[in-house]
């Protein structure tokens, strides 16, 4: 198996540093790591539009010339929700900008040494994810662990609500999804709806907040158990 990164910054000096480093982090990783340099947002884009051009992981400056890591990364979602985007940034006052672009992480260059390292150990278990195929009203679709907000039976129907979109399966039974998915990371916020406990953002009274900034209700009888996941969330990073 091969592993594709992408990194994109205007410094061509941080460029080779970073570069170097990855390699040394993931040398004893038991798959081929190949490693692409951009010093522009526009050259990046212009490679991903070529055929058969795809990458696993992509490092992003937020501060570069001509177009920023926000915008880059904005292009990118609209047509890629996969991949695992890193900011690198030395500006902590735009991180907020960027929640919405499902970021995988941020890293401080003038902690790059520390942070590089987890940041890749925890890309190379998420790239261990297998893919589910759900069947759906108008077609079959894969979809990793992480694409997946949550799970909602409404109208007798199991719908998925992922980052971009939401889909109507064919899937007439709330505990089949239970069953599968309480077990890898899930959490039952009512009867009806179980949500991806890495992407709870905050928890209010019978409500929680997604990373997305959408609110949806919490069962009385479920709010304790949802605490548990969101501490337990957080202490994963």
């Amino acid at each position: 198996m091969m592993i594709n990164i992408a990194i994109c910054d205007d410094d061509k000096y941080f460029l080779d540093y970073i570069s170097c480093n990855i390699e040394e982090v993931l040398k004893d990783e038991e798959k081929i790591i190949a490693i692409n340099k951009f010093t522009d947002g526009i050259e990046l884009l212009e490679s991903l539009k070529q055929e058969n051009t795809n990458f696993d992981i992509i490092f992003l400056d937020i501060n570069m010339p001509n177009m920023d890591g926000i915008e880059v990364a904005d292009a990118i979602r609209r047509k890629d929700n996969e991949v695992l985007l890193i900011f690198l940034t030395s500006m902590e006052d735009k991180v907020y900008q960027t929640f919405k672009y499902n970021i995988f992480r941020f890293i401080r260059k003038m902690y790059i040494d520390t942070e590089l390292v987890e940041a890749l150990q925890s890309a190379m278990e998420v790239l261990k994810d297998e893919k589910y195929i759900f069947q759906t009203i108008e077609e079959e679709i894969r979809l990793y662990l992480r694409e997946i907000l949550y799970f909602e039976f409404i109208d007798r129907v199991v719908s998925i609500r992922t980052f971009s979109r939401k889909y109507k399966t064919n899937i007439r039974r709330f505990k089949d999804i239970e069953d599968i998915f309480l077990s890898k990371g899930f959490v039952s916020i009512h009867r009806g709806c179980i949500v991806n406990e890495n992407y709870i953002k905050s928890i209010g009274n019978l409500y929680i907040t997604l990373d997305t900034e959408e609110k949806l209700s919490v069962s009385r009888y479920k709010i304790e158990e949802v605490k548990k996941a969101f501490i337990r969330a957080a202490r994963r990073g």
